[in-house]
């Protein structure tokens, strides 16, 4: 079975080489730097948190903020009728980033399918680790399937991120389902699940086995663990593969529809292939798309993949909002 097409080979290998000329340094080289104490964590998180500040991303000068429930959110909403509401959750570790991150993307899903997109500022470790985050998007979603008809004027739904947002939407509708009950999951007619993270005990990939272990990848597994001790403090692995902490290790049956995206190289690669396989697997329609040698967040770079994922994403879109 072909995880991609061949000609998408070429894009892989030309990516790789431009991002070992631009410098960056590799995953590996970023976690000795920051692994063994010569940061402090809170050191760390400032760091990371300033570069993801002062990366130009461009803002969207129609977004609101407002509160949801009491959660800081910022909200879009398209030039025509709303058709649906995307519900959306930024990356960044779970320690980083903010809504505004994604406005360019989330506004072009607005005016061309004409979402309102609710983009949840979620609360970050490690000042409120596990299971703070987890807690304000399932009250924004709960909000959502109250309010949704009243305040927007339609009760179809979406939800979706990447990376650490992927992983919460991906937690939410667990939660939903669990809580709430299959109906309420019913509401949503799909889920974009963007290079996430799906196993916090860490997948095989995350820790350092993947087809190009050389390739550049903005992660690597030091910071990956890092990256888990900061957002599940001395929880011990058996811990983490609850599947209220792990989706990947939860019961995924009666579930939205999914939309699964990765890159090979991205040390994330296992959380998308075991997780889109059993989403699949548990009888949920699911589209997964797999771009050779690129890493971890790899829509941030520019390379042809960028428009040809920006593609496959809006078919799907299409596809689960019933747009011909």
């Amino acid at each position: 079975m072909d995880l991609w097409s061949d000609d998408l080979n070429v894009y892989g290998d030309e990516l790789q080489e431009l991002l070992r000329a631009s410098q960056v340094s590799n995953g590996e080289t970023e976690a000795s730097e920051t692994d063994n104490s010569s940061l402090s964590a809170s050191d760390y998180v400032k760091l990371m948190r300033e570069t993801l500040a002062a990366t130009p991303f461009p803002l969207d000068e129609h977004a609101k903020e407002t509160k949801i429930n009491d959660i800081p959110c910022r909200v879009m909403t398209p030039k025509g009728k709303t058709q649906a509401i995307y519900l959306h959750f930024h990356g960044g570790g779970m320690v980083a980033g903010s809504a505004f991150m994604s406005d360019e993307e989330n506004r072009h899903l607005s005016d061309n399918f004409n979402l309102a997109v609710i983009s949840v500022d979620y609360r970050l470790a490690p000042e409120f680790p596990f299971p703070a985050a987890s807690d304000d998007s399932f009250a924004v979603a709960t909000w959502l399937l109250e309010n949704s008809v009243a305040e927007f004027g339609t009760d179809k739904l979406l939800i979706g991120g990447e990376s650490a947002g992927a992983y919460l939407a991906a937690l939410t509708l667990l939660r939903i389902k669990n809580s709430l009950g299959p109906s309420s999951v019913d509401r949503f007619l799909g889920a974009n699940l963007i290079f996430g993270v799906f196993d916090w005990s860490h997948s095989p990939s995350q820790l350092g086995k993947r087809p190009n272990n050389n390739d550049f990848d903005v992660l690597s597994p030091e910071i990956i663990k890092f990256l888990c001790s900061l957002y599940l403090p001395n929880m011990s692995v058996e811990d983490r593969q609850n599947p209220s902490v792990s989706p990947i290790y939860a019961d995924l049956q009666d579930l939205t529809p999914a939309y699964f995206c990765v890159g090979s190289s991205d040390h994330l690669l296992d959380d998308t292939l075991m997780l889109a396989n059993r989403w699949r697997a548990a009888g949920n329609s699911c589209r997964m798309d797999i771009f050779p040698r690129a890493p971890h967040a790899f829509t941030m770079f520019p390379s042809p993949f960028v428009d040809i994922f920006s593609k496959c994403r809006d078919d799907w879109f299409s596809e689960v909002l019933n747009i011909q």
